[in-house]
């Protein structure tokens, strides 16, 4: 069989089943059982697939997942959630479509609690979509902010999508999580400064309080103090060297679960809750981490990944022009597949071919969890779309949503050139 005929059968079988609905798991397993069939030409041969799977989940850097989800698991089945929205809403009460600024500023501290890109867009739309409508705000002003904002855990530590990307490239987890801080904090005050030209120009309606004092600005302020303690205990304690990331997970699920504590927000209901959620999480995380990485030593077996790396190198006058052809390729893959799955299948292709061409891992996987991102607020199948449709008003099309997300996906693919023509807004952290 030549090698575009196994491409053919390998990569397109693999999508195939994809788009049937199957689960990525699965998919891949498929996959793997036929191929190393065919490759080996006996059953017995099927015993590369188990090893394979032994050997990837074995990896130790993985520990931080659960520990990641847990954090983020809590911090929702508490209720702190309700407690960063209503401080910050107090915080900013009186700023010019001051909600719309919440959902940014919300998002962010989501995204350094959280990970998770989607768990963030749905708490964020169920608590503030009809909030921010009954005080009239335009659908732009209200929806928008919520969609951009919830793409910043995938930059935010603790990134679960960068913990995968690094565990699977080889790329060091810690300086990964700490290059995302400078894209990040660039796309926040991009949005910031969008939302204050869309100001002027779209309907917002007036708080809810008829004033609130400089006493209460403070009180709100204190009370959130708490929050900075998970926060460092995952970005600053990494930052600064003390611990390694799968250190880090374990010190900011512990912060997490003394903070909720000291809000009086944790009973042994909400705990078993988050366990089990993130228990069934891990699990399907893990089973796609197994079956992918056989998925991936079959296509080096093969020359698959070989055959691409050729291609890329003969099309490619330079490592930046390849490092964009890769992109958009994540891009496109965003829009039709969720953030697991679009790291599972693209990065064990192209992460050799970032060794090829000499490409700085760290600015390379930044850039690679960014178009993720955009991916997924994608119109017309970006999964971010689908999940805030699911918690709005019924009122709000689709076609709505994605007009709203549109400006917000340009802001971010400026964003991304921004980094991508000036790798020091990634990597001035860590050099």
């Amino acid at each position: 069989m030549g090698s575009s005929i196994q491409i053919l059968v390998f990569a397109g079988g693999l999508f195939v089943l994809l788009a049937s609905g199957i689960p990525v798991a699965f998919a891949f397993a498929v996959v793997n059982i036929f191929a190393a069939y065919y490759l080996f030409g006996s059953v017995e041969a099927l015993s590369f697939v188990v090893q394979a799977a032994f050997s990837s989940v074995s990896n130790i850097s993985l520990t931080a997942v659960p520990f990641f989800l847990l954090m983020g698991n809590i911090f929702v089945r508490s209720g702190l959630s309700k407690i960063v929205l209503d401080a910050i809403e107090i915080s900013l009460f009186g700023v010019r479509a001051s909600g719309s600024y919440v959902a940014v500023g919300a998002g962010s501290l989501f995204g350094a609690l959280m990970g998770a890109s989607i768990a963030s867009t749905a708490v964020l739309g169920a608590t503030l979509v009809k909030e921010l409508r009954d005080r009239n705000y335009s659908n732009s002003l209200s929806i928008g902010p919520i969609l951009g904002a919830g793409t910043l855990s995938n930059l935010i530590p603790p990134s679960l999508g960068a913990v995968l990307i690094g565990s699977l490239a080889g790329i060091s987890i810690g300086d990964l999580l700490i290059a995302g801080l400078g894209p990040a904090a660039l796309i926040i005050v991009s949005f910031c400064v969008y939302i204050f030209w869309q100001s002027f120009r779209q309907s917002y309606g007036a708080d809810n309080k008829k004033r609130v004092t400089l006493s209460e600005r403070g009180r709100a302020i204190f009370y959130l103090a708490p929050l900075v303690i998970p926060v460092f205990s995952v970005t600053g304690i990494i930052y600064l060297g003390i611990a390694t990331p799968t250190e880090a997970s374990a010190t900011g699920c512990a912060a997490t679960l003394l903070v909720a504590i000291f809000y009086r927000r944790l009973s042994w209901g909400v705990f078993k809750a988050a366990l089990m959620d993130t228990i069934f999480i891990t699990s399907m995380i893990l089973l796609i981490v197994a079956s992918s990485k056989a998925y991936s030593q079959i296509l080096a077996i093969t020359g698959i990944t070989r055959e691409i790396n050729a291609l890329m190198t003969a099309i490619a006058p330079s490592p930046t022009f390849a490092v964009v052809i890769v992109i958009l390729v994540v891009l496109i893959l965003g829009c039709v597949m969720d953030q697991v799955s679009v790291i599972f299948v693209s990065v064990p292709i192209f992460v050799s071919l970032v060794q090829q061409f000499g490409i700085d891992p760290i600015w390379f996987g930044v850039l690679f969890s960014m178009a993720i991102g955009i991916g997924g607020i994608s119109p017309p199948f970006g999964l971010n779309l689908f999940v805030l449709k699911g918690v709005s008003p019924p009122d709000i099309g689709m076609r709505d949503i994605y007009w709203i997300a549109l400006p917000y996906v340009f802001i971010e693919m400026i964003v991304l050139v921004v980094v991508l023509l000036v790798p020091g807004v990634a990597t001035f952290l860590i050099r």
